[in-house]
């Protein structure tokens, strides 16, 4: 254990002054583990505690985002790696769902995927939205399964209409307008919701 005394260090500068009964290490002249954090922040450079603060206030505005900075190899900006206990996958819920159901389900179906969510630790306190949800993995199913609809095609058709009811509903010079559509693919994707 290295040696403490109470005072600048032997060849500390006078300007290195410490509030008198702080204990110093000999060999560092930084304050000594056992230091209250006020003393240790005072040892600390200008530069350190500016970005120590920046860094408590960006947590303190979003905490989800402060634990889910990485770096390179995996690591958080600490030089840690970040261990987040993973809950289970709402959208791979849906879609499982969805898969098991492939010619749609009833009011009975319904309440006890609720239950079976609920079980598994998701948030079913607004019904509606997982319902809209589950519809957006219902649609995205259907149209993944049509020749020539990639991953930004699906989304362009889901984010527009959101539920297999309402893209049934529009038209093939509707669906050609939508991002990454031609004529052809939009009438494939009215023959597959049709179907």
């Amino acid at each position: 254990m290295p040696k403490t005394t109470t005072g600048p260090a032997a060849g500390a500068r006078p300007n290195d002054a410490r509030p008198a009964g702080v204990a110093v290490d000999a060999r560092t002249a930084a304050p000594a583990p056992a230091d209250p954090p006020e003393v240790k922040a005072q040892s600390t450079s200008p530069r350190a505690r500016k970005a120590a603060a920046e860094k408590t206030a960006a947590a303190a505005k979003n905490p989800a985002k402060a634990g889910a900075a990485k770096g390179k190899g995996g690591k958080a900006e600490s030089g840690r790696f970040v261990h987040r206990k993973k809950g289970p996958d709402l959208r791979e819920d849906l879609r499982a769902f969805v898969q098991a159901q492939p010619s749609g389900w009833g009011h009975e179906d319904w309440i006890t995927f609720l239950d079976h969510l609920r079980e598994r630790g998701h948030d079913t306190s607004d019904p509606e939205a997982v319902g809209l949800l589950l519809e957006r993995e219902r649609l995205a199913a259907m149209l993944e399964r049509v020749q020539g609809m990639g991953p930004r095609r699906v989304q362009a058709v889901v984010d527009r209409y959101e539920t297999a009811w309402s893209a049934h509903r529009a038209g093939v010079d509707e669906l050609a307008t939508l991002p990454g559509m031609n004529r052809s693919l939009a009438e494939k994707v009215r023959q597959s919701l049709h179907g």
